[in-house]
């Protein structure tokens, strides 16, 4: 389906901000990007094309910050996601999506808040930092809802958050996770014939925004300090909650 150069205009802005929020904290680029998309495009003509960038933009951002990565910890997290994705694919159909927005969004904004609130009475997060065995239903979570629904992003931010506060090794390992994680949910779609040449040549066309944002997301992750950093992604995750209950 071919789109005029205003629908075209709009997405690139929203693919560039997306992407440049997700090369700062490792998440963020699609749960942004696609609830504008959507109001000018269906959503099977771009999640995919999201899915495609954010491997190729992850991959970059990986290997950029590849001796930051904690791998044994990745090794467990990616498995535990692994485990939610065919969960997610079955309960595609069977779930509304606006109800799973609305539950999801107030476990992340009550969530997010109370770190927020600890990151600005500066309290000592890194005293919290021990990964319980309740948290790990995080990741298997992530993997259900990115496989269903592409919005697996913050569930596994907020398991990163208990992993580390380091800025690079959360970036990181963000970034590998999603490199990884998003060619199953890819060649799920090309088994199923929903990606053919006209998501290929959108690619193409938002592709440059994405590179502009990787350029600039690098710039500002090597200024951020430690505290800010914790700021932006813990904000980034409230507005992210309020959004989904529009």
């Amino acid at each position: 389906m071919e789109h005029g150069v205003t629908v075209i205009a709009f997405v690139f802005f929203a693919v560039f901000v997306g992407y440049t929020i997700q090369s700062i904290s490792g998440f963020g680029a699609v749960i942004f990007a696609l609830p504008l998309s959507l109001i000018v495009l269906d959503r099977m003509e771009i999640l995919p094309v999201f899915l495609m960038m954010s491997t190729i933009q992850s991959f970059m951002v990986a290997y950029r910050d590849k001796k930051y990565i904690m791998f044994k910890e990745y090794i467990i997290m990616f498995f535990l996601a692994s485990l939610g994705m065919p969960i997610g694919i079955y309960i595609t159909e069977l779930v509304d999506p606006n109800i799973m927005n609305i539950l999801l969004g107030a476990f992340i904004i009550i969530n997010s808040g109370m770190n927020l609130y600890k990151t600005i009475k500066k309290k000592d997060l890194d005293t919290e930092l021990l990964v319980r065995p309740q948290h790990r239903i995080y990741p298997i979570l992530s993997g259900v809802l990115q496989s269903a629904y592409g919005i697996g992003g913050p569930l596994i931010s907020m398991y990163m958050d208990k992993v580390t506060h380091d800025k690079r090794t959360y970036r990181g390992m963000l970034s590998l996770f999603w490199c990884m994680l998003n060619p199953f949910i890819i060649v799920g779609y090309l088994f199923r014939g929903e990606i053919g040449t006209s998501h290929i040549k959108m690619l193409m066309i938002l592709f440059p925004a994405v590179l502009c944002a990787i350029f600039i997301g690098n710039r500002i992750i090597d200024h951020i300090s430690k505290e800010k950093f914790q700021l932006f992604v813990h904000g980034l995750l409230i507005v992210i909650g309020c959004t989904m209950f529009i």
